[in-house]
């Protein structure tokens, strides 16, 4: 498969998770309590949803990927070898992946340094939305109102944001080597009337993920986790849509 060809193929699996959610979205729950915004900030809200939606895609075949050998030693993951899906989950998860947003500066980079963040929980994965009926109907109605270009939260704040990650997709082609690309939503709500929808992804390679000795767990997570910050902000350099509205 051609490496062009297959890109083309993730980018349409990407476009479908950011629009329709059908796979990768969960409906949302009540945040827990949200930092203090900044004075007169009180007007606008940020939805974040992180995600726990890891993907691994190689040479075409969309697949969970088989162990990868040497890590099985890692203390997460004594007793068995670890997945690509498993390292992933383990070096990227939904908090770390908010600490490397807060490190590059993420609000000012999407126009909304001064708004209040409302954390969400993750999006969850394709499979944990399988396993779960009741999961897989709340799905169908959100994936409706996203549709019609309806929030995804109760909120009826006029200056009002989401941000959302969808999956980190980790892409293997055997000529082409190995890239990181994370499916990005922002829909902002606060010029009034339909959403501003900016999705997409951008890719950014990997050369030591996933570790094949021990010694290279600890360059394999930073790697990582770079070329997470490398992805948003190459999305907000060439996806995003002009800029959220100037904070209050």
């Amino acid at each position: 498969m051609k490496f062009k060809a297959a890109l083309g193929l993730v980018s349409m699996c990407l476009l479908q998770a950011n629009i329709a959610f059908a796979q990768e979205q969960g409906a949302p729950v009540p945040a827990e309590a949200a930092p203090v915004p900044s004075p007169g900030a009180e007007a606008c809200e940020l939805h974040v949803f992180p995600t726990e939606n890891y993907i691994g895609f190689n040479s075409g075949l969309l697949t969970g990927f088989g162990p990868v050998g040497a890590v099985a030693d890692m203390e997460a993951h004594k007793g068995k070898v670890a997945t690509v899906k498993d390292l992933m989950k383990d070096y990227l998860g939904p908090e770390i992946q908010l600490a490397e947003l807060e490190k590059v500066n993420y609000l000012a980079k999407l126009g909304v340094a001064n708004y209040r963040v409302i954390i969400e929980p993750p999006t969850p994965s394709g499979e944990a939305v399988k396993a779960d009926p009741a999961l897989k109907a709340k799905i169908k109605a959100l994936n409706a109102d996203l549709k019609a270009g309806k929030r995804i939260t109760s909120s009826t704040n006029p200056c009002y944001a989401e941000f959302l990650l969808v999956s980190i997709f980790y892409f293997k082609a055997m000529m082409y080597g190995s890239n990181l690309l994370v499916g990005t939503q922002f829909r902002d709500f606060s010029k009034g009337g339909a959403p501003v929808i900016s999705i997409g992804a951008v890719k950014n390679p990997l050369e030591k993920f996933p570790p094949k000795t021990a010694d290279m767990v600890e360059p394999a997570k930073a790697e990582l986790r770079d070329a997470f910050a490398k992805d948003f902000l190459e999305w907000t350099e060439k996806k995003l849509k002009g800029e959220a509205a100037p904070a209050k």
